[in-house]
């Protein structure tokens, strides 16, 4: 019984709704030019079969392609998500290594700065060297004089 009457209040308040709407000029002037659309091609389709069989047939082998289309996309990225997940490790792995090698070459610097600072101290070059005179430059440069460097010899 509840079923007849969940049933009859649904029809009801479709039928209430549809005549409510059917007040707005548009509306039902919108309605009765889509209904005489369908109906003219219900009489159309009606007298030629063989082209709504064909319009079906197209139909399907759109639906058919598309289908295919979409499961060989839906294949494609399920294989890059495979390959991505096989390859996370290997990056991983590759971005530890340079890591390690950045640790390694931040490492060989700063023994470099400490030998070059540690040579500047033994040398006292004067003021107006750089650390790129070499010694025939420093020789010119400085006054004729015991140096550091000669006091080594």
């Amino acid at each position: 019984m509840s079923q007849n009457k969940l049933m009859t209040g649904l029809l009801v308040g479709a039928t209430v709704g549809i005549i409510v709407s059917l007040f707005d000029r548009n509306t039902r002037n919108d309605v009765i030019e889509k209904s005489k659309k369908a109906s003219d091609n219900a009489k159309y389709y009606a007298s030629n079969r063989d082209e709504l069989v064909q319009a079906f047939q197209q139909q399907a082998e759109r639906a058919q392609n598309l289908y295919s289309r979409i499961s060989e996309d839906a294949s494609y990225v399920g294989s890059k998500v495979n390959e991505l997940k096989e390859m996370s490790p290997q990056v991983k792995e590759i971005a530890l290594e340079t890591k390690e090698a950045f640790l390694n070459t931040k490492e060989a610097v700063v023994e470099t700065k400490e030998d070059v600072v540690s040579a500047v101290k033994e040398d006292n070059p004067s003021p107006t060297t750089s650390l790129g005179d070499n010694d025939t430059d420093r020789s010119n440069s400085q006054p004729s004089g015991n140096t550091n460097s000669e006091n080594r010899l």
